[in-house]
Parts: structure tokens; sequence; C-alpha cells
């Protein structure tokens, strides 16, 4: 494998909280990399041992895909990510070569404590159950396997604990064990699978290639007696999910971002006179209390945000205008619309593409394409629906959008053509040999509502107050 002749083998790692434990089992068999830390800003590398060995950093969900389609022959990721994949396609050509024994965790149907339900319940009611998931198609194949009558699937970007029992009956998620799930005030209803760190790899590559080397150097870690990567791991403070909203019909919701916004919403709500009571960096609350009596509030994703202001279950959000046209290009005749500017969170959605490229517009693909390069143009992008706007407004017939969770610069040039992507400064991606040729629009976060909401006189007036509290407060430097 040592030769100028091997068979590139590339391999895709995870990022995030698989990271460092990857890292260890890598440095135990001879495979480490560098550059593979948690302080890296380089998603390319080289193996200094192995001259045929590369590999990328990616977003563990992502990792499955990539190596189903070819574009990686290896790959560690947690195995929900391959089972969620392999419930859909179930033909895909990824499949797991062996579990690392790290990161193990359950996949749980549960309820809300405050309204238990049993397995018994679900399978006889004649109720349509509310699912909430990150793993849409798990969820679809457990309610078949449950024989339930009738369900709904609503697909989130994460947070799944925060909707029972308000704006779903159940919530699919991944948990350590029983006792976390609890920690969550939440109860099993049935344990839908298992999952751990496991190595993937691509039927075809391993069929057409020489992989030996890795895959022996692999079977040896996994036979160690000392495995330095399965040492105990402090576990995830979970945010606090008690149920304390009192429900009133008449009261206005409103949701918040988690996650990176939630520090810039914080600052921007300190500007109002709004005060809440478990929405900080030191005491965060998926139900924050509020000294407005009339209006409630959950946490969860902003990604989630204008489908679920959409759904009414909530009346208004704190969300970027990038979320909110991604849902509106994909349903245009949405009851959901920018209330107010709130003004912070400024960033540009841009197309982007490698230095390389030799064009510095989108006219100038056009001409790469009619001339047999780049064709079928492949996008990688989060905003799937706002690419596929842009490339039919900008006449681009032939095009594929890569779908993807995150770390979408590291797919140019190799797994994709050109990024529908978020920026500030642009630094980052002239860190990653890119540049911009095309600026979509610019984003803020931004109040939404749903129209329907206005229309219902004893929520109008609550509404209209907030709307004037938040155009004072944007107004403030």
């Amino acid at each position: 494998m040592a030769n100028s002749t091997a068979v590139i083998t590339r391999l895709a790692l995870p990022k995030g909280k698989m990271l460092a434990r990857t890292a260890e089992f890598l440095n135990a068999i001879g495979l480490g990399f560098d550059d593979y830390n948690s302080k890296t800003r380089i998603y390319r590398m080289q193996s200094q041992k192995f001259s045929s060995l590369t590999a990328k950093m990616l977003n563990e969900r992502d990792i499955p895909v990539q190596v189903a389609i070819g574009n990686y022959d290896v790959g560690i990721c947690s195995s929900d990510w391959l089972q969620e994949l392999q419930a859909r396609y179930p033909v895909s050509r990824v499949f797991k070569i062996a579990d690392l024994g790290f990161d193990r965790s359950q996949i749980f149907l549960a309820c809300s404590a405050k309204f238990k339900i049993s397995l018994e319940e679900m399978a006889t009611s004649a109720k349509t159950w509310r699912i909430v998931t990150e793993y849409p198609a798990l969820a679809e194949a457990a309610a078949y396997k449950m024989r339930l009558k009738k369900f709904r699937i609503f697909p989130l970007w994460g947070s799944a604990e925060a909707y029972p029992p308000e704006n779903a009956d159940l919530a699919i998620l991944k948990v350590n064990d029983e006792k976390a799930l609890k920690a969550l005030n939440l109860l099993p209803v049935c344990q839908i699978a298992e999952s751990s760190a496991c190595i993937v790899a691509n039927r075809d590559s391993l069929q057409t290639g020489d992989f030996s080397e890795i895959l022996n150097r692999f079977t040896s870690g996994i036979n160690l007696k000392d495995k330095p990567w399965l040492k105990k791991e402090e576990p995830i403070r979970a945010i606090n999910n008690e149920f304390t909203v009192k429900v009133n019909k008449n009261n206005v919701w409103l949701a918040l971002a988690d996650g990176h916004q939630q520090a810039h919403t914080t600052a921007f709500l300190d500007k109002t006179e709004i005060k809440l009571d478990g929405y900080s960096k030191d005491s965060l609350r998926r139900r924050p209390s509020c000294n407005l009596d009339w209006l409630d509030i959950k946490v969860i994703r902003p990604q989630d945000m204008p489908q679920q202001v959409a759904n009414g279950n909530f009346d208004l959000a704190i969300t970027g205008k990038d979320w909110l046209l991604d849902h509106l290009y994909q349903f245009p005749s949405s009851p959901v619309m920018e209330l107010v500017n709130l003004g912070f969170g400024w960033v540009r959605v841009v197309a982007v593409v490698s230095e390389d490229v030799p064009a510095d517009s989108i006219e100038g693909i056009r001409r790469l394409i009619s001339k047999g390069q780049m064709t079928p143009l492949r996008i990688a992008t989060e905003y799937v629906n706002i690419a596929d706007k842009f490339l039919r407004d900008k006449h681009i017939a032939r095009y594929r959008v890569i779908p993807t969770w995150g770390a979408t610069e590291v797919y140019l040039p190799e797994d994709a053509d050109m990024l529908i992507e978020n920026t500030e400064t642009g630094q980052t991606l002239a860190r990653h040999n890119l540049k911009i040729i095309d600026t979509l629009f610019e984003s803020t976060a931004c109040l939404i509502g749903n129209r329907r909401s206005l229309e219902i006189p004893a929520k109008r007036k609550k509404i209209e107050d907030l709307m004037k509290i938040f155009r004072e407060a944007a107004g403030k430097k």
C-alpha cells in the first residue's frame, strides 16, 4: 500500500463529538492523521505513513450517504445514520464492517412523562399519532411494525425531546440509556434501535480495490486489549425539559433558538422589556418562563421554526431569513411570513466554487456547462430549496443538489462543483481555496408569524404588541 502505484483509499472521518475518540482509535492502529483533532481547521488530510491514504472530515450524518454513492471507500460514523439511510434505501451500496464500541446509545420511541402512552394504546387507538424525529425513515418503519392505524411523522433537524406533549404525542430520539431519557422528562414506549460508532464501507470499492492493509489495521485495533478510545466519557449536559406550562389557547406561543444562535437572540432580548428565566448560557430550559403572562416560549432548532409555525405549533418564532426563504421556496402557499426584521445575525447567502474553476460568475459557470464541463452541475448545500430556485432562475438545465448537514466547504472540488452557503466575512471560504461568484441575498434574524394567528382576535393585539417591542429593540444601537 505504500508504493506509488497503490489505489488511493478515501476515508471519511467524523467531526464533532465523535472526533476525539475516532482520532484515538486511528492513532492506536497506526492510521492517525496529524491534522485530525478538535482544533483543526483543515478538512483534507494526507496520511504521513501511507501515501495512498487520504481523508476528509465531514458531518457524521453525511458520511453513510457519501460512502454509499462512492465518494469515499471507507468511513467512520455513528450507526444510527447508517440505519436511517438503509431504512430509506435498502439496496444502498454502504454496509457496516465492524462496531468500534464507543458512542453507544439507544433510539427510543418516547412520550412525555406528563402523559404516559403504551404500545397497546397506540396499536388499538384510531387517533392519528404525531411523531417528531430526526429519523423519519426509521420512524416510518417502526410505525408500520407496530401496526399503527394512523400516524404522521414530522422530520426535524433536532431537539425532538422539546415537542411532546404540546406539539407532538411522541418523539423518536437517540439517548445513552433510559436514565438519560427520563432526565429529559420523557418515558420510553419502546426501543427502536441501538447505535454505536462503526466502520462502514462501499461494496463496490471493496470488490474492485485492495484495502487489505487498512482493513487489517482496523481489525487489529478492534482486537486490542487496551482500548483508550473506550474510556468513560463525560455525559453531555441535557437541557431542562420540564413540562411546566399551563396551556392557554389564547396565549401566544413563541419559538426561540437553541445552539449557536441562542447567544445572539439573548443579546437582542436583553434590549427589550421581556424578561426570561431559563434562557441564558448558565440556565437553559426548553420552556423558559417569561414576565409576560400571555406569552409562552419553547426553545427549538431555528431550521425547524418555519415549518413548525406553518403547522400551527407556534404563532411566532425568531429565526433567520435564510431558513424562512428555504421554507417558502418549497411551500409558496405557506401561511408563514416575516413580521419584523430584527437586524442581528447578518450573513450573506452565496454561490461558491473552487479557486481553480475558470469562472467568476454564474454566467461563467453556464459557459463551462455549454462546453460540456461540470455537467450535471453538483451543488452541495444545507439550503436545498434555495439552491433549487437559484439554479432554475439562472437557467441551469442539468444539476443535482446534494443535501448536507454542515461543513459544506469540504465538498469542493472533489465531491461537488458549487456550494450554496452562508458567510459573514468570507475568510473561511478563502482559507479553503474557495471563491464567491454570486450573492443570492443577505439574511438577518427576523420575527416570523403565522397569518392565521393574526386572524384570531384573542391573539392579534398581543402579537402586534410584541412586534412593536421587537421593532423598538431592533432600532437600538
